[in-house]
């Protein structure tokens, strides 16, 4: 069975600043809109970076992710990125009280950061493309912990390729 993905990756800011026509004499109701950061993106097999496995799961409490058998439970099976690059990630804090914390697991450690832990404050949400750049996932490089407050969840998507 051959599966293609698609991924539609969307990173922006719109922001308008609206004067009245006090503040912009001559001109009535002025409003200025900036969004020339944004950075909208497919992913697929062809693209560089290329994107060919994903997983999209809501999870409760500390997770230990092996990235060599990622269950992911709304499809019934397992993603094995073994020899793929972690692409993108999102990370969604659903917690009202407490930060999570995205660590290199205590074996076979795949680095986002270095070896420095990425936290996600509490209502915050993270998205990095890593364009290529961290490691193939292989035995020594497989793995993640991501820690919420007790019993805390979060959304998470990780996207290989």
């Amino acid at each position: 069975m051959a599966v293609t993905i698609n991924v539609s990756v969307n990173a922006g800011v719109t922001v308008n600043e609206q004067y009245d026509a006090t503040s912009s004499p001559g001109t009535g109701q002025v409003t200025l809109s900036f969004n020339e950061f944004n950075q909208n993106e497919t992913l697929n097999s062809s693209s560089t970076p290329p994107a060919t496995k994903f997983i999209a799961e809501k999870y409760t409490g500390t997770q230990n992710l092996d990235f060599t058998a990622l269950a992911r439970t709304a499809l019934g099976d397992t993603v094995d990125a073994s020899g793929l690059k972690l692409q993108l990630l999102l990370l969604v804090n659903l917690s009202t009280t407490d930060d999570v914390t995205i660590s290199d697991a205590a074996a076979n450690p795949y680095s986002i950061n270095g070896t420095d832990d990425v936290v996600v404050p509490v209502g915050g949400y993270l998205l990095m493309q890593f364009n290529d750049q961290l490691d193939d996932v292989a035995a020594g490089a497989l793995g993640m912990d991501i820690t919420p407050g007790a019993g805390e969840s979060f959304q998470l998507v990780l996207v290989f390729g």
